[in-house]
This record gives C-alpha cells, structure tokens and sequence, in this order.
C-alpha cells in the first residue's frame, strides 16, 4: 500500500462512521424483527445474547431484503439485492463500531459510495491492517482485540 493522501484517509474515515451508522440501523432491525429469546437484555446492549433466531414476519429475510447469520462473536448481514455486506462485531452497543480489516475491505468493496477506495489496497487484508496501525499510532483508531480496531 503506498502513503495515502489526507482526503483518501478522510474518506475511510467517514466510511467507518457509514459502516457503524448501517451496523447500528442493522442490528436494531435484527432485533425488532426477530424472536430473540433474551430480547430485553439484548435491548439494553448485551449483544452477544443475540442468536440465529426466527424472523417474525414470515419473510426470509429483514426488512430492506438483508439476509443475517450470527456466528461467534460477529454477526454477517448481506443485501441480497445490492450486495452489500457488513460484518459486525456483537458483544454490546460499542462493538457494533469495530472494523476487521478484511471485513471493511468487503464493506468498501460491496458499497457503491465507497468502492472505489478498494484500488488503494492491493493485498485487501494487510493493506488494510497497516492502515489501521499507523492510524492507531496517530491516535485517531483504538486497538481493541485481534485485528479489530475502532475509531476513537
């Protein structure tokens, strides 16, 4: 990955916010539409409590045709119209904010507004975690466990 320009970091930053905004309205609608066994704790931001569970309107997929799968600590969402695909951390209301570096890259790459950010990350995974470092460094992305960080 060569040095990026301010306006490039600028614009994977304000990709961050969209992705944790789309997180946000995501995992809100998982919830409302789902039979979540445990719903009031999860209401309350205990978001490892959520499960594959039951849509609650008979569709086979969430309002906005977005399929889901929690697994482990993350849970994938994908537009089966457009596409896109996020894949969020669980745990409480603040994972929702953390980025993998592959998944973001899959989240630049399926978001028409941000898909031309891709041409910037030649290897998807390790262009984007020495991204992150270095932002990390700058103090403008907090490491939190792993390979996921967060904007601070």
């Amino acid at each position: 990955m060569n040095l990026l320009a301010k306006e490039t970091v600028d614009e994977l930053l304000a990709a961050m916010d969209t992705y944790k905004i789309i997180a946000q309205e995501l995992i809100d609608k998982l919830i409302l539409e789902t039979d979540q066994p445990e719903k009031s704790e999860i209401i309350k931001g205990d978001y490892y409590l959520i499960s594959n569970a039951e849509l609650l309107n008979d569709n086979e997929f969430l309002t906005g045709n977005w399929y889901f799968d929690v697994h482990g600590e993350h849970c994938m969402f994908e537009n089966v119209e457009t596409g896109q695909q996020l894949e969020v951390s669980l745990g409480n209301i603040d994972n929702v904010g953390n980025v993998d570096p592959y998944f973001f890259y899959n989240f630049l790459k399926s978001t028409d507004h941000f898909k031309h950010l891709i041409q910037y990350f030649k290897n998807p995974f390790d262009d984007m975690l020495n991204l992150f470092e270095i932002l990390a460094k700058r103090k403008v992305l907090i490491h939190i466990h792993g390979v996921e960080y967060r904007k601070i």
